[in-house]
């Protein structure tokens, strides 16, 4: 849903949108690979691997509250590095973190842009493509203020990856650990702290394509120990800039959409039904002005023609398209008088960030210690979608108009015998409607933790912690169109008096009995010309309304209290002592959305909203444990079983309930298994709770197109009783006005999940782990906003005729039948599934054990450190209604979702040297949808697999510079692989690489 209305092309009839690099070796800390979790310690953990012997420090780490060597918790982890995130030539977090197989793109920024909305420059996570909602963030194990009014979810534009020392992730329930939104897991974003000296970088990339795109960044941190060690104090500062990317700078883009083919017979004749072709445009809207005069087919008559017109106001004749994509829209090549889409495509926007963030520690006694984090980010952003326009809205009489060329005037009158004609118009010359943003955010965490010892029984490790965090959005919007003053300024008359053009408004003797001034603001009007780019800007600036501002506020508070013990002192099961972990939390969440009062005054082209409030507060109990049954027996190298409770009491959703089990199993040293079954929980957010009657406009793909009865056996007959006409061709490239509100009657949804793997880590290959992970996520009540489109689709797809429930919710015009209005709603009523497999490969080794001796080969006796990570999907299907189980929509395999996916990342060092090699592959995946269509739906039917190739060069400079110093140069993209035809990057399509090639430089020092 959207405020404002756009114009597009119907891209298709089925709706084209939606390592262990260090392992043992302390050398790896320096080497930068990704690491899975469950298979070594984190980064900055000062540990060997069990595989080799040593010493193991117990961590709290992610997945689990329960402090243990990561790789004897269930539950799979797997860890973006520091070294990854400084690799990869972006500020970014959210493109970095994305990349991972385990994550898709759809809330990135790019998936985020042209949305017509406040989204903007969000950047949203979304784990195994099940909504951005139902993936929950984490700062430093804490909750963190969500960054968009009414939602839940984090932005990762707010936290900047100068200040992140790592990201953690865990896919699959994790609410009985955490709470709400974690569905589909856990990203826990660790921050750098506890730091000693100065450290600066700066880094600037820029595509080898064009001057677009560019990003910039800088940071530094400053920190010293106090007070004998006991204290810490760090201060960061840090700023980066993206500049932006239009699709007109994307060559492979080129207006591409679908379009009818003409050699089709029907189904299943082996004949592709829609092709994929460039220049598909629009001849009937341009930015000069397009008349539809009242024979022309459209209205009803018998001809075709349809004028245009220059920039200096000379008219053409329209371009008739050849091959159909729908009504409005064909392919045309070369059209100068055209609407082309791509021209008003905003991929990404441009982004100004500045921030800083302080870190404090001081231990009290040894064993109390205080903590305090606080952090101010803001970002600017400049997003903007196409300008307004007008579609056969307004009449120009050429008996008085003195903009219309006569001559045509008169070909138009002869030819109708109406002196007139319907205007057809995109407003460039007011200007794209630009949304100026920003959005600050603010959040501090203070807290005590320390040790207590309980009755000489045992060591109880505690917390107590308050956090508070607030997003303000602050939008500012432009050339937003005013159609009474539009309509007034369009009806320009010659003054009889003075022989001066002006409104018809201001000329009295001129105003046929009954008129009514249409005009909506005191201002002096000023007489529009709509033929070319001829305005003066008075003109423009009397039909829009600049500076509309909106604003959000986001906030949270939240306290929580956690203990750790064992029984180590009381309790011994043959494996070691039992450990527990528990606490208590209550979290506060609000949001506002005021909006602007000149656009809820209804005077403008945007749908006027509501001022939208709402609150919610929940008490949560939780205890976890982690009983190790067996140790170093017989075929028992370890057994451990694992269990965890949440209980929660929602204030407008009631008591929920998560819980979760699991184990891990290791017969051999070198063998383990794991597994885990957890029940997990969303409560549901502010909007869709709380969110009031509020207007918007919807994209839809109208079923009862003639295009569109195939797609199920009952449309032509429902169809045709609810009306439509026989060969009926839908208006349906113009968003459709709808009501959405929220619902109090939602319950949270719930979801099953479990995840069976297994670790291989052999002692006689060092430094060797492999691990595979299967994981099953079903959610059987999720809230879900019944979509427009399904409402449509259900009308009329109904058995034994329309279905009054949904055909209740869309209104059509009595005359042509097309859709005029949708009522929509959230309700538990959807099903989500998606199962699959997750792999991760490591391996690390001393080259000189290979190459000594062996020719020129010995030179290189430096560490190589390997890692592949991989995901396969088996399934990803998605039921509107759960109650309908044959309306399946099946995602895995489709763009956006590919069943293979995979990351490596190879580093080589030596010496003073450092090389990386990483790659990210996509598999093919199809243009049709899957399980309703066959590749005859589409030619071409598939986006071919995608494999991108990055390379960094990392030069060290201690002996130059006598401190810890690197300077740096890479290549994302080397191989310059293109976008995939017509993928403008939004949406799911947001996983391809949009600007080619790109060359990043850096240099980073620390004293």
């Amino acid at each position: 849903m959207s405020n404002g209305r756009g114009l597009r092309i119907s891209v298709s009839v089925f709706a084209l949108t939606l390592g262990i690099g260090l392992l043992a070796d302390p050398a790896g800390a320096q080497q930068g690979s990704d690491q899975p979790n469950q298979n070594a310690p984190a980064p900055s953990d000062q540990a060997t691997s069990p595989t080799n012997g040593g010493p193991v420090e117990k961590v709290v780490v992610t997945g689990s509250r329960i402090p243990r060597p990561n790789l004897e918790q269930p539950t799979p982890v797997t860890t973006v590095t520091k070294e990854r995130i400084e690799d990869s030539g972006t500020s970014n977090l959210g493109d970095i973190v994305a990349q991972f197989p385990a994550l898709s793109s759809n809330g990135t920024v790019r998936a985020n842009s042209d949305s017509f909305g406040d989204q903007g420059g969000l950047n949203f996570p979304d784990l195994r493509s099940l909504g951005t909602g139902r993936t929950l963030t984490l700062v430093n194990g804490k909750r963190h203020v969500a960054g968009d009014a009414g939602d839940q979810a984090v932005d990762f534009n707010s936290i900047p990856p100068a200040l992140v020392d790592r990201v953690e992730i865990v896919t699959g329930g994790a609410s009985a650990i955490y709470g709400s939104d974690a569905v589909t897991g856990v990203i826990n974003i660790i921050l750098k702290d506890n730091f000693e000296g100065v450290e600066a970088s700066v880094q600037n990339s820029w595509p080898t394509g064009g001057d677009y795109g560019q990003n910039f960044s800088a940071n530094a941190s400053a920190g010293t120990n106090f007070a004998g060690e006991r204290g810490n104090i760090v201060l960061s500062v840090l700023y980066d800039s993206t500049k932006p990317v239009r699709a007109l700078d994307i060559k492979a883009l080129n207006n591409y959409g679908t379009v009818v083919n003409p050699a089709d017979t029907g189904p299943n004749d082996g004949i592709p039904d829609l092709l994929f072709r460039p220049n598909v445009v629009s001849e009937f809207i341009d930015e000069n002005s397009v008349l539809i005069p009242f024979d022309h087919f459209l209205l009803g008559g018998p001809n075709n023609r349809l004028y245009g017109f220059t920039d200096n106001g000379a008219p053409v004749v329209q371009p008739n398209h050849g091959l159909e994509n729908s009504l409005l829209f064909g392919e045309i090549a070369n059209c100068a008088t055209c609407f082309k889409q791509e021209d008003y495509v905003l991929l990404i926007p441009d982004t100004e960030r500045k921030g800083a963030a302080l870190n404090f520690r001081y231990d009290l006694t040894p064993h109390l210690r205080f903590k305090a984090d606080a952090k101010f980010v803001s970002t600017d952003i400049f997003d903007y979608v196409q300008p307004s326009f007008s579609f056969g809205d307004f009449f120009i009489d050429f008996t008085s108009n003195p903009f219309v060329d006569p001559a045509l005037a008169a070909q138009i009158t002869t030819d109708t015998g109406v002196p007139g004609a319907l205007l057809a118009r995109f407003n460039a010359d007011v200007g794209a409607r630009d949304n100026a943003i920003t959005r600050e955010t603010r959040r501090a965490v203070t807290g005590f933790e320390g040790d207590v010892d309980v009755l000489d029984l045992a060591t109880v490790d505690w917390e107590v912690s308050y956090n508070h965090g607030e997003t303000k959005n602050k939008f500012v919007n432009n050339n937003t169109l005013l159609p009474g003053n539009f309509e007034a300024a369009l009806d320009a008359v010659v003054d009889p008096g003075d022989l001066q053009i002006k409104c018809r408004k201001d000329v009295p003797a001129l105003q046929p009995p009954g008129y009514v001034d249409p005009s909506v603001t005191s201002e002096p009007c000023v007489a529009f010309n709509p033929f070319g780019q001829q305005n003066s800007a008075a003109a423009l600036d009397y039909v829009s309304y600049d500076g509309a501002t909106r604003r959000h506020t986001i906030t949270q508070d939240v306290f929580q209290a956690i203990f750790r013990f064992d029984t180590d002192r009381f309790l011994q099961l043959p494996g070691g002592p039992i450990s527990f972990a528990g606490g208590y939390e209550y979290r506060k969440e609000s949001s506002e959305n005021v909006n602007d009062r000149v656009i809820q005054s209804g005077i403008t082209e945007t749908a006027p909203q509501p001022d939208a409030f709402g609150a919610f507060h929940v008490n949560e109990e939780f205890i976890e444990f982690s009983a190790p049954i067996l140790k170093d027996e017989l075929l028992a190298h370890r057994l451990t079983f694992d269990a965890a409770y949440r209980y929660a009491t929602y204030s407008h959703a009631g008591i929920a309930r998560a819980w979760k089990v699991g184990g891990v199993y290791a017969p051999v040293m070198d063998l383990s298994f794991r597994g885990t079954y957890s029940r997990a929980v969303r409560a549901p957010n502010i909007t869709e709770a709380f969110l009031p009657p509020t207007a918007g406009f919807f994209d839809y793909t109208d079923p009862c197109d003639g295009s569109q009865l195939s797609q199920n056996p009952n449309r032509a007959a429902n169809c045709a009783a609810l009306g439509a006409p026989p060969g009926f061709d839908a208006q349906d490239n113009i968003g459709v006005p709808i009501s959405a509100s929220g619902n109090a009657s939602l319950t949270s949804e719930t979801a099953e999940s479990w995840t069976l793997g297994t670790i291989i880590q052999p002692r006689w290959v060092k430094n060797l782990s492999l691990t595979v992970d299967y994981y099953n996520i079903q959610i059987d009540d999720a809230i879900s906003f019944i979509d427009p489109q399904a409402i449509l689709d259900n009308c009329v797809d109904a058995p034994g005729g329309p279905d009054p429930a949904f055909c209740g919710l869309s209104t059509r015009s009595p005359t042509t039948f097309n859709v005029t209005f949708i009522t929509s709603t959230f309700v538990n009523a959807s099903a989500l599934n998606t199962k699959g497999w997750d792999f991760q490969l490591d391996y690390a080794t001393d080259i000189g054990d290979l190459t000594e001796g062996v020719g020129m080969l010995a030179a290189l006796n430096g560490h190589l450190a390997v890692s592949v990570t991989a995901n396969n999907v088996e399934a990803l299907r998605f039921f509107a209604f759960k109650n309908h189980p044959e309306d399946e929509n099946i995602e895995e395999g489709e763009i956006g979702d590919p069943k293979w996916s995979f990351i490596t990342n190879a580093i080589y060092d030596q010496g003073p040297v450092r090389f990386v090699w990483r790659s990210r592959y996509e598999d093919q995946v199809s243009r049709f949808a899957q399980g309703t269509q066959s590749p005859e739906a589409i030619s071409p039917s598939y986006v071919e697999p995608n494999w991108y190739h990055d390379f960094v060069l990392t030069y060290r400079l201690e002996e130059l510079t006598g401190y810890d110093s690197e300077i740096y140069v890479g290549v994302n993209n080397a191989f310059d692989e293109q976008l995939p035809l017509g993928l403008t990057g939004n949406g799911t399509s947001s996983a391809y690489d949009l600007v080619g090639r790109t060359v990043f430089v850096g240099a980073r020092a620390k004293m």
